[in-house]
């Protein structure tokens, strides 16, 4: 990527060769989407093979599907041969692919527990080491971590889960300084609750709406889910990362969450 003053639009993703994992359903796809909107390539990278090539074939041409288990160092190495021999390198990656449990720790098996911390830590870790030569040797590019509010700030029963995505905090911000002389820049996106859409895959049988029922207020938006934030807003601002726009931001946290992060809101209180 040139630090110059770029030629085309500052959110422009043409000619982009993206990476994205989990990119078969809900919020990879999404973001697949948005990235095919703007003019890039994309290569959707999953453990769901029907599901991603029914997706790689509906976004159309300049989309394509590869079989992934992101905690597999051979499956990495085998994702970027495709990628090369598809598209002639990468320009970037988002790494989405992840796992939720929900529910008390002491009842998690030790099985499930390493099962998560397989793909929603090692798993970002094995991308960027395979990933980040290609990107040298174009020159440069962007990795989009997908954290969470969870890697903000705690929450019971997702001890686990929210274990990583904190760690996928750490891992960008020392990736970012890795890398940042061979111009890669490396970003984490936290979303909070949004659209179901947006969870339903990692879910199973877990009631959503009724959690939804009983959270917290947050007064940015009384309509719709908690926060009235979906996928969508967090695509924009992976795409925005992806893109010359972000040209000067590594390393940093931006949480897509309508202000759940942003403190307490107190009803009762004078004027509230």
């Amino acid at each position: 990527m040139n630090p110059s003053e770029p030629t085309r639009s500052p959110t422009s993703l043409e000619g982009r060769r993206i990476l994205v994992t989990g990119g078969a359903q809900g919020l990879g796809e999404a973001i697949s989407a948005r990235i095919v909107d703007l003019g890039g390539q994309v290569l959707i990278a999953d453990v769901l093979v029907d599901a991603g090539r029914a997706t790689a074939e509906r976004l159309g041409d300049g989309v394509e599907f590869v079989e992934l288990d992101v905690s597999s160092a051979d499956g990495w190495r085998d994702a970027v041969t495709v990628a090369d021999d598809t598209f002639g390198g990468l320009d970037g990656l988002v790494n989405n692919a992840a796992l939720l449990h929900i529910g008390l720790l002491e009842d998690m098996e030790p099985d499930r527990i390493a099962r998560l911390l397989e793909v929603n830590l090692l798993g970002p870790t094995l991308g960027i080491r395979a990933v980040a030569p290609v990107l040298r040797a174009a020159g440069g590019g962007a990795i989009v971590n997908i954290s969470s509010i969870g890697g903000l700030e705690g929450m019971n029963s997702t001890v686990v889960y929210s274990a990583t995505k904190w760690g996928l905090r750490g891992l960008t911000r020392s990736a970012a300084i890795e890398y940042g002389r061979d111009r890669i820049r490396v970003n984490a996106v936290c979303p909070g609750m949004g659209n179901p859409e947006m969870f339903t895959p990692f879910l199973g049988g877990f009631d959503l709406e009724r959690y939804v029922d009983r959270a917290p207020v947050v007064p940015y938006h009384e309509e719709g889910w908690p926060r009235n934030v979906d996928m969508y807003d967090v695509a924009e601002m992976v795409v925005w990362l992806l893109s010359d726009a972000a040209r000067g931001c590594s390393g940093a946290d931006y949480a897509v969450d309508a202000g759940w992060t942003a403190g307490t809101f107190a009803p009762g209180l004078p004027g509230f």
